[in-house]
């Protein structure tokens, strides 16, 4: 009797070291996100995984980590094998906000907004929804989150997301106001300088201008890929194609997912007499999630190719993989983060 009283102490003791030793496992991988070392992190998880140990919690994790780096298909799976796994209620809403941080970073929007409205309310939540509403052209609605959210506290990323709602919406002198101040808090941001040239001034033809807001952006960060790609555009609106695909070329070279510099190099193709090579830079542009801050010009595009052959079942090049826990209906973007405009 005695021998069978120790044994199971033993296997008690041995139970709760392994589960604080797994709390203590998944301390370290959030220290290592909340450091900003993402890459460290992922290394950490594929570890643990390995081993085994608190599957869900460390799937949550990754999956927070591969939206971070912007490996959206693996967060998705990671994500959706999270909330299988049998997180608690509050993981599982977690888990569908970065399901939600991943469709709107595959320029899924109507996916986003489904995920997000079963995320942790929040000012966070309430932002990415704001994106995701802007994103599926719902600019009406985003606006009233952005309101909200600016009423409890002036962010640059609020006042330029909602001077880019503002803007499609065609309230310029809301837009601009919006545009600016986010500038005038934060002029070391290069995504404000970057919105502003393209939501202020190369949206309505003042390319000249958004030309110097992008050199600004570029200045900042010389590795900012969409202010260099929407400089692209400029030059290209401005009758310099050779400017523009160098541009282009850098960008897409630097952010081969981005669906604008598809865009881009298919307008460019045209202005060289190529259109062959432009449908096939619209189709791959379409594949990728389309361009819905250029409104219907991408359809109007496509519609002038010719049809593809596609092989019966065979799925778009470019396409996200399938998953049954947050199925995209329409393809819609910044997309996510910081980048507001292509």
């Amino acid at each position: 009797m005695r021998r069978l009283l120790c044994g199971g102490l033993l296997l008690m003791a041995l139970g709760a070291g392994a589960q604080e030793r797994g709390e203590a496992d998944l301390h370290s991988v959030r220290r290592l996100l909340d450091r900003g070392k993402v890459y460290p992190a992922l290394r950490r998880c594929d570890g643990l995984l390995t081993r085994d140990r608190a599957r869900a919690p460390v799937l949550l994790l990754r999956a927070e980590a591969n939206a971070r780096i912007r490996s959206y298909p693996a967060a998705l799976e990671d994500a959706a094998a999270a909330i299988a796994g049998g997180l608690d209620e509050g993981g599982r809403a977690r888990a569908w906000y970065w399901t939600g941080m991943a469709w709107l970073g595959l320029q899924r929007a109507d996916s986003a907004i489904a995920a997000f409205q079963r995320a942790p309310a929040g000012p966070e939540r309430d932002m990415r929804m704001a994106m995701a509403l802007s994103l599926a052209g719902r600019c009406g609605e985003a606006i009233a989150l952005y309101d909200a959210l600016l009423a409890a506290q002036e962010t640059t990323a609020a006042l330029r997301e909602r001077g880019a709602c503002l803007a499609r919406e065609g309230d310029t002198a809301r837009a601009r106001a919006d545009l600016d101040r986010a500038i005038a808090i934060d002029p070391d941001d290069p995504v404000n300088w970057n919105s502003r040239g393209f939501h202020r001034w190369a949206r309505f033809g003042d390319h000249e201008r958004a030309l110097k807001d992008y050199a600004q952006a570029i200045k900042l960060n010389p590795n900012y890929t969409y202010a260099i790609n929407n400089r692209g555009y400029s030059w290209l609106k401005l009758g310099r194609p050779e400017r523009a695909e160098r541009d282009v070329e850098l960008a897409g070279r630097r952010a081969p997912d981005n669906p604008y510099v598809d865009h881009h190099r298919g307008l460019i193709a045209l202005a060289e007499g190529d259109s062959a090579r432009a449908c096939g830079a619209f189709r791959m542009a379409e594949a990728k999630g389309g361009t819905p801050l250029y409104g219907d010009e991408l359809q109007k595009l496509l519609n002038a190719c010719p049809k593809p052959v596609r092989p019966a079942g065979a799925a778009p090049v470019g396409a996200p993989p399938a998953t049954p826990n947050a199925p995209s209906t329409a393809p819609a973007p910044k997309a996510p983060g910081g980048r507001n405009a292509p």
